[in-house]
């Protein structure tokens, strides 16, 4: 069996969390232990905490199983223990130094703790080993909106833009971006591209559009 293993993370949108989700997936195809079917089956049929004690118990006697170590994070991302996540990612980045998804990961989770030292620090950690992980740059963008870092939140966005032009929630990064920066006509392009890109964004954020045309009197 064939599985290409990743973490589910939930990226950060605006100041606060939104439901948007990236996965994160190791850069080969590998293939599965045979002794973690079962918890795969586990994880995908919704029973996060079964899985991770299964997990546990394979790690116990194994503590260098990146499998498993991937899948417990998964797991804790699934059930919200984000403390046991982070000291799971911690493990796996020593274990695979070259796994950028641990440290961008491990930047996601302090970041939904409200460490944004710490959050920035490994998401740039994950960028200089893959800079092509689309959540760093989307991470960081909204740490730097978050923080008044205007063009930096911007250039992330456009880190994303070169990467993944078709990745709508990065409109919306970009047009709050550019509201903040006064730059309204071109915020209203940004999210009018969110939208069709992916139109079930229009119901949580088209509330941004109508207060730009509504503020500003844009034309539609």
């Amino acid at each position: 069996m064939i599985l290409r293993l990743g973490i589910i993370v939930v990226i950060l949108l605006g100041a606060k969390i939104s439901n948007a989700q990236e996965v994160f997936e190791s850069n080969d195809s590998i293939v599965l232990d045979p002794a973690l079917k079962s918890v795969v089956d586990s994880l995908e049929t919704g029973r996060s905490g079964g899985a991770a004690v299964a997990l546990r118990d394979i790690l116990e006697k194994n503590p260098a199983h990146t499998q498993a170590l991937r899948l417990l994070i998964s797991a804790y991302l699934r059930m919200e223990d984000f403390d046991r996540a982070i000291d799971a990612c911690q493990q796996l980045a020593v274990h695979d130094s070259t796994d950028a998804s641990a440290l961008v990961t491990l930047g996601y989770l302090y970041q939904r703790i409200g460490d944004i030292i710490l959050s920035e620090q490994y998401y740039l950690q994950g960028l200089a080993l893959d800079p092509d992980v689309i959540a760093a740059y989307q991470g960081l963008g909204w740490i730097y909106l978050k923080t008044g870092r205007l063009e930096q939140a911007l250039d992330m966005a456009s880190e994303t833009t070169e990467r993944m032009p078709h990745y709508a929630l990065n409109y919306i990064l970009m047009g709050r971006a550019l509201t903040a920066q006064g730059f309204f006509e071109d915020a209203a392009i940004a999210y009018n591209r969110a939208f069709a890109l992916q139109n079930d964004l229009r119901e949580q954020y088209g509330i941004l559009l109508q207060e730009l045309g509504l503020r500003h009197r844009l034309r539609r």
